[in-house]
């Protein structure tokens, strides 16, 4: 069970959408946490005016994009009618990341979406947008990613390390 791998008293930073929401639920049931914050740089990638339509309607429009991902329907520079592109969320992201405060030997919980996951990939790990739109992230996997203080990174291999992805538990 999921709820097996997660840190106890942590903080838990969560998408604001409904799904992240219930799964923080589900997971506090079995694992205590120190808080829950609701995170909304953590949101999915915003699809603007596309949110709600049939996928039909939305393939009209990308056949005539001149670039296409073979990965994903929509280029990672692409945005969305009123909506933002994968990079844009990267960015988004990023900036977030960059920022959050995390006392050393401390744990975090993130609990949001596969394309929010891998914007978080992509900043940490500095992988091209165009290679990190296409890492798969499985439904209700565990994904750890090591962080050391911005004081701490003086050599090669920067701030972040990735230790898991996409354990199922």
């Amino acid at each position: 069970m999921l709820a097996t791998s997660i840190p106890n008293n942590c903080v838990w930073y969560v998408s604001p959408l409904k799904r992240a929401i219930q799964t923080a639920e589900a997971l506090s049931k079995f694992v205590t946490n120190s808080k829950i914050v609701i995170e909304n740089k953590l949101i999915e990638q915003n699809f603007g005016d596309w949110s709600g339509k049939k996928i039909s309607e939305v393939w009209k429009v990308l056949k005539k994009c001149k670039t296409k991902h073979n990965f994903s329907f929509i280029s990672p520079e692409y945005s969305p009618p009123n909506g933002e592109s994968f990079k844009e969320q990267t960015k988004r992201v990023g900036v977030w990341l960059e920022n959050l405060n995390v006392l050393e030997d401390k744990s975090i919980v993130i609990i949001s979406h596969a394309g929010t996951i891998r914007s978080i990939l992509s900043h940490a790990l500095k992988i091209k947008h165009d290679y990190a739109i296409g890492i798969e992230i499985l439904h209700q996997s565990l994904n750890i990613l090591e962080m050391i203080n911005k004081n701490d990174d003086r050599h090669k291999g920067g701030r972040f390390r990735l230790l898991a992805l996409n354990i199922k538990v």
